[in-house]
């Protein structure tokens, strides 16, 4: 189903984003977009831009958030693949279909003003899959 789509960007959840950043800018020589605060999830997000590459860094902030509960239960490391989508309507309802669990069963939009939508890892061979639609 997801066969031939390109990924959009690997997500990696961490409790420091500065400690990040010095390996994946300083080291590996990537280049740091500006920081964006989502604040509906608690959430500093900071896209890292490569030959080909693109990561995202989540930081969670100060209170309760989905990814400072991942960190809680899972520690540092990959929170998740992103697919881009050309209709991200249309592959909700193809995975639903297919017995997929969706955490979103309809496009959010995105602090980017991008279609988003996040399908449950427990279906996904333990890997939590965005799905993503330009705006």
């Amino acid at each position: 189903m997801l066969d031939g789509l390109p990924i959009d960007h690997v997500a990696i959840a961490v409790r420091d984003t500065a400690d990040a950043l010095r390996l994946y800018v300083d080291v590996l020589g990537l280049r740091a977009e500006a920081t964006t605060i989502a604040s509906g999830e608690n959430l500093k997000i900071t896209f890292l831009n490569g030959a080909n590459t693109r990561i995202e860094i989540l930081e969670p902030l100060p209170g309760d958030s989905p990814v400072g509960r991942f960190l809680e239960k899972r520690g540092e490391g990959m929170h998740h693949v992103c697919f881009s989508v050309p209709d991200l309507p249309a592959m909700l309802g193809a995975l639903a279909r297919a017995g997929y669990d969706l955490v979103d069963e309809h496009p959010r939009v995105g602090v980017h003003g991008e279609l988003l939508a996040f399908v449950h890892p427990k279906s996904t061979n333990g890997v939590m899959i965005e799905l993503y639609q330009q705006g």
